[in-house]
């Protein structure tokens, strides 16, 4: 049994072909939740802007969901950019991210529907545990050394802290919400530039060990 397995450890192309595959899904249904506003009998269709209007929360739910999910995906492909293998319990915690990003449509649906402070914790949390799992997910794979050799322990930790940021940022929406769910909503926006900053730093340290790993070889 173990030559089997050290063959399929070495086979990673069909867990980001059925993660691809889920996270494509997940996106799609996201705006099965945007309904078109009906009009009551007797109100004229000029009032039409204002109904859409209403429906502020859904297209808010929709354009946040659809930004992280495709933001995860990045991450997620990033992980598998510098797997060189993968074992049992890379196999289950990806399972276990595809699990919470299935589940991003139900939160998402439950904000438009409710954007309140129990919608907001809702959705919320059900972010941050989608974004904490891709992070176990690189911890794991770091600790265990299935990712490729000569990457920069700056380069890791810099990733790490990437993964972490967002579901952090979604954490203090949860706690804010307690006291103003709109102020929560709008803590939301801290996404932007925690992200940018650490992307930047990512991409200078990147370019720093591959200066390096030049320098070496000469």
């Amino acid at each position: 049994m173990a030559v089997p397995f050290r063959r399929e450890s070495e086979e990673t192309d069909r867990l980001p072909a059925l993660s691809d595959g889920v996270i494509a899904i997940a996106i799609t249904l996201l705006v099965l939740d945007i309904t078109v506003p009906a009009i009551p009998e007797g109100v004229p269709v000029s009032s039409l802007p204002n109904h859409v209007f209403e429906q502020w929360h859904e297209f808010l739910g929709f354009v946040l969901s659809f930004l992280v999910i495709g933001m995860y995906w990045i991450l997620h492909r990033r992980i598998f950019v510098h797997f060189e293998k993968h074992d049992r319990g890379v196999l289950w915690l990806n399972l276990l991210f595809l699990l919470m990003v299935a589940f991003v449509p139900f939160a998402t649906s439950m904000f438009t529907t409710y954007p309140n402070q129990f919608g907001v914790m809702v959705y919320s949390g059900v972010l941050a545990l989608t974004g904490f799992t891709l992070f176990v997910l690189w911890l794991y794979a770091s600790w265990k050394n299935l990712v490729e050799e000569g990457l920069a322990s700056r380069t890791v930790r810099i990733q790490s802290a990437r993964f972490l940021s967002s579901p952090l940022v979604f954490v203090l929406s949860i706690v804010v919400a307690v006291f103003d769910f709109e102020l929560a909503i709008l803590t939301w926006l801290l996404l932007i530039p925690v992200n940018a900053l650490l992307q930047s730093r990512l991409v200078r340290s990147v370019e720093e060990s591959l200066q390096d790993s030049e320098s070496g070889a000469r």
